[in-house]
């Protein structure tokens, strides 16, 4: 694996001066000294495998994907999309929306259904081909680079956990700021490194991965970079909260439903703070 690392800068403000915070599974997780990003240093380099091994990597990789596929197209799914997407209304204009990272592609089906020009972009082929061979949705295998599309051109742009997947994320952020048009709005979710959940859980936090999760935001550091490529913060929520690590489940039938509500019980709680493990930001294009 030597072969294939590469040692870079701190992305938001090129600082190369960090402060090591933890190694997991041979990969360690920086903090810049200057700005407070957390990523990976060094980290594989960029490669069409290493996307496609996300799935790959799952003990049942035909099994993990059939119930991902199942689950993106549920009707209780399908709700969560439309609700998201009838709060996107006041900003239909074009009448175009872009999901990059659209995986199966659930979310554009609802924006379909729901009157959208809906275009998908997905990286990984053997995800993206459910959502365009049975649903009919258009979806781009490949880059956002390799998919020329045309400035200002859509009202809504959505990355849904994929920001944390890119090696560039402040060139990314400016390429995509190109594609909105003025006042267009940009909707990022991402896992957040200052939640309860990471105090608690430490480097075992399941969203640990340095192989693909190779930069991680805070609150602080997404609106940092988010403002330096051109977008200004409307909206800022957290939500969501682990006590153990994520799928380790205790086979104490009492003991794991007391967990899982006090799980449940803590997340009411953390959704009015900034400390839950999903950060959101919804941003306008200035």
């Amino acid at each position: 694996m030597q072969e294939k690392l590469e040692y870079v800068n701190c992305d938001l403000c090129n600082s190369n001066e960090t402060t090591l915070l933890f190694t997991k599974d041979d990969y360690k997780h920086v903090k810049c000294n200057s700005c407070g990003l957390i990523y990976v240093n060094p980290r594989l380099r960029y490669s069409k495998d290493n996307l496609d091994s996300f799935y790959a990597s799952d003990e049942d990789p035909e099994g993990l994907i059939k119930s991902l596929l199942r689950r993106a197209y549920s009707a209780r799914r399908q709700k969560i999309f439309c609700a998201e997407l009838k709060e996107m209304e006041g900003y239909r204009e074009l009448n175009r929306i872009l999901d990059i990272g659209c995986s199966f592609g659930g979310f554009l089906y609802a924006a379909k259904n729901l009157g959208w020009e809906a275009k998908g972009i997905e990286a990984v082929y053997d995800v993206g081909k459910h959502g365009k061979e049975l649903y009919g949705l258009d979806i781009f295998f490949g880059t956002l680079e390799e998919a020329k599309l045309e400035p200002a051109s859509f009202d809504v742009i959505r990355l849904n956990n994929i920001i944390e997947h890119i090696p560039l994320p402040s060139q990314f952020l400016a390429d995509v700021c190109k594609l909105l048009r003025k006042g267009g709005l940009l909707s990022v979710s991402t896992p957040n490194f200052d939640s309860y959940s990471v105090s608690i859980c430490g480097k075992e936090w399941i969203y640990f991965d340095g192989r693909h999760h190779i930069v991680l935001f805070t609150p602080t550091t997404l609106e940092k970079i988010l403002d330096k490529n051109g977008f200004t913060t409307v909206l800022l929520s957290t939500k969501g909260f682990h006590i153990r690590v994520k799928d380790n489940v205790s086979h104490n039938l009492a003991k794991e439903t007391l967990l899982k509500l006090s799980e449940k019980a803590i997340s009411q709680f953390v959704r009015f703070t900034r400390k839950g493990h999903r950060l959101k930001i919804w941003a306008e294009k200035r």
